[in-house]
């Protein structure tokens, strides 16, 4: 797609594949949902499982200019329970925004996972060596060495949306 913008909606929870798929079938448009790889750790082993990065979201990637999107959305949800609402910015910008668009997408893969990033501590501040964080760096809330997880500020819509992400800190230096 060249042009495209990327329509967020707000969907019932769980539903979040089920409905990626129902969009999916429409032309020109493609639906997902970013997902995060977490590491479980079961009897010493660890796992790694995919979850939902925003619980309850779907994007839409579409070329349809937004009164298309709605018309098109608004019959879908005749033919398809879950899908709430649409998101937009005070009514007027129904899309992310362009720069917010690339900020995501430096942050996930073309899976549109975000996978684990791996960094150190030096003098208090965090420097990422591997990994989708990197060059994010200055995002980052609050780090939970123990727990291998951080907070990411990620903008959506212009609002500040925490977000915990994989993040292994494999040393400390003062």
């Amino acid at each position: 797609m060249s042009k495209s913008n990327w329509y967020v909606l707000f969907v019932m929870g769980g539903k979040e594949r089920q409905l990626c798929d129902f969009l999916n079938q429409e032309e020109n448009w493609y639906a997902f949902y970013p997902k995060i790889e977490l590491i479980r750790r079961k009897n010493s082993v660890d796992r790694i499982i995919e979850k939902p990065l925003f619980p309850s979201y779907i994007f839409v990637e579409s070329e349809d200019k937004h009164q298309d999107f709605q018309t098109k959305l608004r019959e879908l949800k005749t033919r398809k329970k879950g899908i709430v609402k649409e998101l937009n910015y005070k009514d007027e910008i129904p899309a992310l925004y362009e720069e917010e668009k690339q900020y995501l997408k430096g942050l996930l893969d073309e899976k549109h996972t975000l996978k684990k990033s791996v960094g150190f501590i030096e003098n208090d501040h965090v420097i990422i060596t591997e990994g989708p964080l990197k060059g994010y760096e200055s995002h980052i809330s609050k780090i939970d060495r123990h727990k291998r997880k951080a907070v990411l500020e990620v903008e959506m819509l212009h609002k500040k949306i925490n977000v915990t992400i994989p993040l292994e800190i494999i040393k400390r230096t003062e």
